[in-house]
């Protein structure tokens, strides 16, 4: 994350948090405009903190910068994508894997509480902060603390990508909660090949269904 200066009462570390809360909770859609003076008054700030905000957010990869016209939810192209799922791929099949073998009874049944949480929302906004919770909790059972650092700096750029595709796709997050549970079932039976595969597969099928919410 972008370091913000303190100053002013932390201002600018404030509204970097709101914003970037904003942008995660998917209320802009890929290639929408992010207006200044908007989030000044919804924030009840002056523009100043509120343009660190978007300038450090851009630096942080949630928005793009276009000069002249402003900020803008990022539209990704087949490359971005490919990019990012392709890191994604291998850090998430070595979470999984790790957790299959470091991971205690109660973590997976905390795995298996969010599995079931999943399964059961009908709102993609929810499906969408459940997922992230279900995957940052593999990461924190697999005591890599390299690896929790590296899947947290992928996170809020994977989280917009996942709420491209929940939001476009319905039948995705009724496929994505079986193929959780696949990774859950592997982890139990601490089983990390299958896990790992487990996970590899969720990340390609991801892939796949963002491609189609966002290329089209």
């Amino acid at each position: 994350m972008a370091t913000l200066d303190a100053g002013r009462g932390g201002l600018a570390a404030q509204a970097y948090a709101s914003i970037r809360g904003i942008v995660l909770e998917g209320e802009y859609a890929p290639g929408d405009a992010i207006s200044e003076n908007e989030l000044a008054d919804r924030l009840g700030m002056s523009r100043t903190p509120v343009r660190e905000a978007l300038r450090a957010l851009a630096r942080d990869r949630l928005l793009d910068l276009v000069p002249g016209r402003g900020y803008f939810l990022p539209r990704y192209s087949a490359a971005d994508l490919r990019e990012l799922f392709e890191l994604r791929e291998v850090l998430e099949g070595l979470a999984a894997r790790g957790a299959a073998l470091r991971a205690s009874e109660g973590e997976i049944q905390a795995l298996r509480q969010l599995s079931e949480i999943y399964d059961s929302c009908r709102d993609w906004r929810d499906r969408a902060r459940h997922g992230a919770e279900f995957h940052a909790r593999i990461a924190g059972a697999a005591r890599n603390t390299r690896l929790t650092a590296s899947l947290t700096g992928l996170a809020a750029q994977i989280a917009l990508v996942r709420r491209s595709e929940l939001r476009a796709f319905a039948g995705r997050g009724s496929e994505a909660a079986a193929e959780h549970r696949a990774i859950l079932d592997a982890i139990a039976a601490r089983d990390p090949d299958a896990a790992e595969r487990a996970a590899r597969a969720h990340v390609r099928r991801s892939h796949e269904g963002s491609l189609r919410a966002v290329i089209g």
